[in-house]
């Protein structure tokens, strides 16, 4: 029990406030099937991983998505995919 107040304290203080603090679509967001083909060939053909077609990724400007990049902590990458997928809502392609 005592772990599950320290990770909900932890959540409340530190990440709740900084996924807050980030806006859908300009500094994170889903790939869309458009910014899927171009990160494709961009990259000479190679597939795009299903982690980052999935989960919210960096975006370096408004509607650009970084073309490598992943938030390397667990706990932020849930938190923005929550609230992308809130703002964003399922797609057809996530059944």
């Amino acid at each position: 029990a005592l772990k599950m107040i320290n990770l909900a304290r932890d959540w409340l203080t530190t990440l709740v406030p900084h996924v807050m603090s980030k806006i859908s679509r300009v500094s994170y967001g889903l790939l869309s099937a458009k910014d899927v083909g171009l990160l494709e060939e961009a990259n000479g053909g190679a597939k795009v991983p299903t982690s980052r077609r999935l989960l919210a990724v960096p975006f370096v400007g408004k509607d650009i998505p970084s073309q490598t990049n992943e938030f390397s902590h667990p706990d932020v990458v849930i938190g923005l995919t929550i609230c992308t997928y809130r703002h964003e809502g399922l797609r057809r392609g996530d059944f």
